[in-house]
């Protein structure tokens, strides 16, 4: 026999302490009921009630409570074969890391946001598995699809602009490589972009019709600003920045692009998330991902021991019954003892 929680145990710790509690009840019943009749008179009007019932009754109490004991404890035996199947997304997450992730339009800037996003959206999920994939003016699997959260936190942590020498903005480079990350045979795909949504290169329609041929759904999490910002280049000192120009020497503004980002979701099935203060983008995107159907990744098989708590609480209810029954004797055969009084 096993015991699912033999904790349960130190309950019968408070036996010795109830019996003391009976011996004591019955010692002051006792004592009471002489004060006012004769121990003889008592036992010829008390006569339905025999010594044997009496003697019972603190025996069926205690036999209770450790029945109610053993059955807190969940005592097991035989076993049983159980089928547990383990459903999920295939998550591919695809984080903009080129020069207009600097842009401090959302503070402290765009791709510490980012990390952020990715880390409370990765954080928010269960048994999903996610990939992560880094682009600027190419792209690169950073981390194949794993459940492994703590692994995909780390590998977000070291994530910075630059991580990718080709400059530029490659979003269809992210979607293409995206493809072949996910599993074949998987039909439920979905590929979340954290960029501000700047495409430079690439034929992004071209994309798109390979996104809808491979059943992936593409989310956006936009990060910036429709009003934009410079970006930052260098820091000549504490109070002076460099910002990055054009070749007629005019600075750069990077702004959301709210166009590219919503015609890429909306022609996938997805939706468009743009990133505030205070927002809450992340639980939004969580709650429409989690509303698609997961498909089975995998099947354990568990031998289990079967819970059989319940024949002890039967036979403590059973019990109580006895003792419902032997009470009702006892006050009955009271009543008459105080009816015989007056």
């Amino acid at each position: 026999m096993h015991f699912g929680n033999p904790t349960a145990f130190f309950g019968l710790l408070l036996i010795p302490v109830i019996i003391l509690l009976l011996l004591w009840s019955k010692a002051r019943k006792k004592k009471f009921t002489h004060s006012f009749v004769s121990e003889k008179i008592e036992k010829r009007l008390i006569f339905n009630v025999s010594t044997f019932s009496k003697g019972l009754q603190p025996v069926l109490i205690i036999i209770m409570l450790m029945l109610l004991v053993f059955a807190a404890a969940r005592p097991q035996w035989g076993k049983k074969l159980e089928i547990v199947e383990e459903k999920a997304i295939d998550i591919v997450v695809a984080v903009d890391v080129s020069k207009s992730m600097l842009a401090e339009d959302i503070k402290p800037n765009r791709i510490k946001r980012a990390k952020n996003s990715f880390q409370e959206f990765v954080n928010g999920l269960k048994t999903d598995r996610v990939g992560i994939i880094l682009f600027a003016g190419n792209s690169f699997v950073q981390c194949p699809l794993t459940n492994d959260y703590s692994a995909l936190n780390m590998f977000a942590s070291i994530i910075e602009v630059g991580l990718i020498p080709q400059p530029g903005t490659n979003i269809s480079s992210a979607i293409s490589n995206a493809v072949e990350l996910y599993p074949k045979g998987s039909q439920n795909r979905v590929l979340v972009l954290i960029t501000d949504g700047e495409n430079l290169q690439g034929d992004i329609k071209a994309q798109i019709k390979k996104a809808n041929n491979n059943n992936i759904i593409i989310y956006a999490i936009g990060i910036g600003t429709t009003q934009g910002a410079p970006i930052p280049v260098s820091k000549k000192d504490a109070n002076s920045k460099s910002y990055l120009k054009d070749e007629e020497g005019n600075i750069v503004l990077s702004r959301l692009d709210v166009q590219t980002l919503s015609t890429i979701t909306s022609q996938t099935g997805g939706k468009l998330y743009q990133v505030t203060p205070g927002g809450r983008q992340i639980e939004k995107i969580l709650k429409d991902i989690n509303s698609l159907e997961k498909e089975k990744i995998a099947q354990h098989k568990y031998s289990k021991y079967k819970e059989q708590y319940k024949y002890f609480i039967l036979l403590a209810f059973i019990i109580s019954v006895i003792l419902f029954a032997l009470l009702d004797r006892k006050l009955k055969a009271k009543f008459k003892l105080f009816r015989g009084k007056l």
